[in-house]
């Protein structure tokens, strides 16, 4: 159930859905280019979802601005567009028929869909996220098994992420989440985003000796984390 509702945060009114889920054990937020999502647990009350938002009022703020003051991707999803992967441009061929098979990448230069309405830009979306979250999920295992090994550590299970504010996360359980929107990064961003969750498995901080582990695996990392600040919200905004 999603809900616009308004809080007070400082000075500021800010607008914001509140999505409740049964499933849902804790309060958290989200911001992209269509403002803050709380998705907070079924029944928890207003009183504690607002408190939660009034002690993240800071980075609420901040992320809000950050976010004001990008434009908008403005992608489209029709015959001639390009898309990234792996850094590299492709052009999306658009192929309209009534036998629908998976999109195929051509030359590593082209993407063709097969879609029954070139006109439906919806259909077309889907059927290239779900291409984009296939390659995802084979890169980002590979390379989780390539970095796990170099850093002698177990293979941690990987799960696609669909978060607008994240690129990855670890946890005690040896799962790691990484957002398939990183797909579109170049190779060696998506190696940092690996390098930093695994690092976590040994410094679930950002500690100097979690910085001195990212740098033995990643070193040069200071200009991926540079490309990410400054291309990371056109990656997350499709």
């Amino acid at each position: 159930m999603a809900q616009p509702q308004t809080a007070s945060l400082g000075e500021r009114d800010v607008p914001f859905i509140l999505k409740r889920s049964r499933r849902r054990r804790s309060i958290a937020f989200s911001i992209d280019g269509n403002g803050l999502v709380v998705s907070a647990p079924w029944n928890a009350s207003d009183s504690r979802i607002r408190k939660s938002m009034a002690d993240g009022a800071a980075w609420i703020i901040r992320k809000l601005d950050e976010w004001s003051g990008y434009e908008p991707r403005e992608q489209r999803w029709a015959d001639g567009e390009q898309l990234a992967f792996l850094g590299n441009n492709l052009t999306l061929n658009v192929v309209t028929d009534a036998v629908l098979i998976p999109p195929v990448l051509h030359d590593q230069r082209c993407l063709q869909v097969t879609v029954a309405n070139a006109a439906n830009e919806t259909r077309i979306h889907e059927a290239v996220v779900g291409w984009y979250r296939r390659h995802a999920a084979r890169n980002f295992t590979d390379r989780i098994e390539v970095f796990a090994a170099s850093m002698q550590l177990p293979a941690p299970k990987m799960f696609l992420s669909n978060a607008r504010t994240q690129w990855g996360s670890c946890n005690t359980r040896q799962q790691v989440r990484l957002n398939w929107r990183l797909v579109q990064a170049p190779q060696e961003v998506i190696d940092y985003v690996v390098v930093h969750e695994l690092a976590h498995l040994f410094e679930m901080n950002h500690s100097k000796r979690f910085w001195r582990i990212v740098e033995r695996h990643c070193p040069g990392h200071m200009e991926v984390r540079k490309h990410l600040n400054e291309r990371g919200h056109w990656y997350l905004d499709i």
